[in-house]
């Protein structure tokens, strides 16, 4: 037996052993061979121009064609370069579109298989046009990870609504958690501790078809809260605690999606930016992360009696004057954390407010945001909406910090996509009189949501919760002042 047992092994060695060499170098081949690997991606839309993305395998070149019909007979290319130091990701902005058209656009890198999308410009900027679109916030988090067999199918419940485009509000990944198989799609199973790790969580993000197809199909603005770099985080506390991690996930953020306000080589990012939708909205998106003063900060300094910061003293007078001069019928102000809720998990107490409210702790952003609330009422700015996320429960709440009886402003949000669901926080801080006009959660449940924004020609305002079995779990329409 022992003997049969050795020539049998035997004989299996050496057949497998050939193949597997020749399996080897198809597999090379197959990597050497030129073909988009993540991708397409279009964003930062405006009426005149759009930021196509899509990453290769490669060192090569990118050529993104853009055409008003799907046969590329009238195609514009322009083309990118990519390498590894990029992870052979690039984008390219394509500009001198016309507004309100639909075009098609697919990418090839070299002389690859070309894949496809299309995306639809912003209307002509004196056009009052009705449009719509979805936000949310918070995907793959607390092991809310891709499905093996549907994949991250809330976006195809979105994907049937049409929208315009789609407003990621920030943790578009959770680089400190893991998403562990065989429980979940492979890909993720550590939490992202360098560059390669970011770039990875992304590409495992990305890979999701259901995910991927809806962004090829749909323009994105993004944005990012805490979990693309580390948990409740402030800019210059991680610059000064972990600064490789900091630079890591900003490269491979900005490596990763359509933003232009970047350059990678002088290490120069700058994510808060203003972008109009015709007459009816101004879309103002903030970049609560980078210029914070730390969580665990009092509001004010007991010390110095200054008042804390989230978005530094550039960002701040960029978003007053940009709301001051907006013509729009909706100023949009995206804040990534909530205004009136509380949150900082798991032991604010301790760890600090991370959100605009002090509440009880006084360790939130409150009087800065009194400050940007008493600019806008000073100047009388009128039909302002905050879009939020983070608190992992659905919400809508309007404000009347005059107390005159008649809303001065309102939040929506929406969260979350893919993590844990929590029940809504039982207390608001009352500062600015919120009226909780819907929430909706409770502990480890399944309500995954996205949020939904028509405006009408005439600027009515619609703002739709739906869930990711396509229901509408809340519906309300305010009216332009």
């Amino acid at each position: 037996m022992p003997r049969r047992l050795f020539v049998l092994v035997g004989f299996v060695v050496l057949v497998t052993v050939p193949v597997l060499f020749v399996l080897a170098g198809l597999s090379q081949a197959q990597e050497d061979t030129p073909q988009i690997t993540h991708g397409p991606i279009s964003g930062e839309i405006t009426d005149s121009s759009v930021v196509l993305w899509a990453r290769g395998n490669i060192s090569g070149t990118l050529t993104f064609d853009v055409s008003e019909t799907d046969d590329f007979a009238d195609a514009v290319s322009v083309t990118t370069d990519v390498e590894l130091a990029n992870d052979f990701t690039g984008e390219a902005l394509v500009e001198d579109l016309e507004p309100a058209q639909t075009y098609f656009y697919r990418v090839s890198l070299d002389d690859s298989d070309p894949v496809e999308g299309q995306f639809t410009t912003a209307p002509a900027p004196d056009e009052a046009a009705p449009f719509d679109f979805v936000f949310g916030a918070c995907l793959g988090g607390q092991g809310y990870c891709r499905n093996p067999e549907t994949g991250w199918d809330i976006f195809e419940v979105m994907a049937n609504q049409e929208p315009d485009f789609f407003l990621l509000t920030g943790d578009t990944i959770y680089s400190s958690g893991a998403c562990p198989v065989p429980a979940n799609v492979p890909g993720a199973e550590e939490p992202a501790q360098n560059l390669e790790q970011f770039r990875s969580r992304y590409k495992y993000h990305l890979e999701d078809e259901t995910y991927a197809g809806f962004l090829a199909q749909t323009p994105v603005y993004v944005g990012w809260d805490d979990h693309e770099m580390r948990d409740n985080y402030s800019g210059p506390e991680l610059a000064l605690q972990n600064p490789q991690r900091l630079a890591d996930g900003r490269q491979a953020f900005f490596e990763y999606w359509p933003v232009q306000t970047s350059d990678v080589a002088t290490d120069t990012y700058h994510l808060y930016r203003q972008f109009s939708y015709g007459a009816q909205a101004d879309f103002f998106i903030l970049d609560t992360r980078s210029y914070r003063d730390p969580i665990v900060n009092w509001d004010p300094s007991p010390v110095t009696f200054q008042p804390k910061t989230m978005l530094g003293a550039e960002q701040f007078a960029w978003l007053q004057q940009g709301l001051v001069e907006s013509e729009a019928t909706w100023k949009f102000v995206v804040s990534s954390v909530p205004l009136s809720y509380p949150t900082g998990f798991p032991q604010p107490q301790v760890e600090g407010r991370d959100s605009w409210a002090n509440f009880t702790d006084k360790s939130g952003y409150e009087t800065e945001l009194l400050a940007l609330l008493f600019f806008i009422e000073s100047q009388d700015i009128d039909n302002v909406v905050f879009l939020t996320g983070d608190t992992h429960w659905p919400f809508a709440i309007s404000y009347d910090p005059d107390r005159d009886g008649e809303p001065n402003f309102y939040e929506f949000a929406s969260s979350p996509l893919s993590a844990i669901v929590l029940p809504p926080a039982p207390n608001l801080d009352p500062t600015l009189n919120p009226t909780v006009l819907y929430a909706e959660g409770e502990f480890q449940g399944d309500l995954f949501n996205f949020g939904q924004i028509s405006v009408a020609e005439d600027g009515a305002l619609t703002f739709n919760v739906i869930d990711r079995a396509g229901a509408e779990r809340f519906s309300q329409t305010i009216t332009p002042k």
